[in-house]
């Protein structure tokens, strides 16, 4: 080999020995300083991703309600009245409470009749309105808990709309809806009984625009009713509530102002209003619009906005 080749090798050789000597490592103190760094970074991050998606899921359940409210004003229109906000007999063949003493089970909901306006025209049609309504998991627990009505609204019952189920709610069923017809006004019992009620909606009720003289903006239509709440509708909380279809003795489908928002009031199931959005629940007024209703609102003005014709002057605020 002649001597300029050798002498080449020689330095190509002894590079990279000098570049090693200029490189030293991490030590086991500054990786773990790194990595304590990165946690605290992620753990300050979180809350901000999290709230970043809850306001996310709020928008969208907002979005929902906001069809809703225009499907019942587009009802309306076209029926010159809202729809009922149940409708059956108190002798409507067959019973689900307290083993047949009460009549109440399976009248059907506001919803049902508001289908078409929701481009649902397909569960409209195959729902029977001389029959029950139907629920895979209804009634009181205690008394049965499963099963309950007349099978041959069974397709209608367990085809709900994604529309009527609330982002931020846990999903327990497939068929349990999380937004109730909200205005049966302030009375704790039974929307599913009486004749009339001092809000929007109750049993075979046929409320028209002009009824609301409170004003529309300052009047509850529509609120939130999560499905996966504790005890709501007297159903355990791993088995769901709020029925899409069926309406039973406690009152599946409504919520009343006797209570506040969010109230943690087991005895009275589905009667009041509640959600999974952290400080508050969403509502639609009969104008249509979405409010937020916080957990700490005033009760005075919160129980005004459930009547329609109280002569009240509070309202809530956007």
């Amino acid at each position: 080999m002649n001597q300029p080749a050798i002498m080449f090798k020689k330095l190509f050789v002894s590079r990279p020995t000098q570049r090693r000597g200029r490189w030293s490592a991490f030590t086991l103190v500054e990786l773990l300083v790194v990595i304590a760094i990165i946690g605290v970074l992620i753990g300050l991050l979180l809350p901000a991703v999290q709230a970043a998606r809850e306001a996310g899921r709020r928008s969208a359940c907002s979005n929902n309600m906001r069809q809703l409210g225009l499907a019942m004003h587009n009802y309306e229109s076209a029926n010159k009245k809202f729809p009922p906000g149940s409708k059956g007999e108190n002798s409507f063949p067959g019973a689900c409470h307290f083993a047949g003493n009460f009549y109440y089970c399976g009248q059907h909901s506001w919803v049902a009749f508001l289908l078409p306006q929701m481009e649902e025209q397909g569960i409209y049609d195959a729902i029977d309105f001389t029959r029950r309504s139907y629920a895979s998991i209804g009634g009181i627990d205690s008394y049965h808990g499963g099963a309950v009505g007349d099978a041959a609204n069974q397709t209608a019952a367990d085809s709900m709309p994604n529309t009527l189920s609330c982002p931020s709610a846990p999903k327990l069923t497939a068929n349990h809806k999380d937004y109730s017809v909200a205005s049966m006004g302030t009375f704790s019992c039974c929307p599913e009984r009486v004749t009339t009620a001092n809000g929007l909606f109750w049993r075979n009720s046929a409320t028209e625009m002009k009824d609301i003289t409170d004003g529309t903006s300052n009047t509850f239509m529509l609120l939130e009713d999560a499905h996966s709440w504790f005890e709501a509708d007297g159903t355990r909380y791993s088995r769901g509530s709020n029925e899409f279809l069926f309406v039973n003795h406690a009152s599946s489908g409504y919520a009343t102002g006797a209570y506040a928002p969010n109230a943690l009031v087991s005895g009275n199931r589905h009667r009041f209003a509640r959600s999974h959005h952290p400080g508050g629940l969403s509502a639609v007024l009969a104008d249509a619009s979405v409010r937020f209703v916080n957990e700490d609102v005033n009760i005075t003005v919160y129980q005004n906005t459930y009547t329609r014709a109280g002569g009240e002057t509070a309202i809530i605020d956007k």
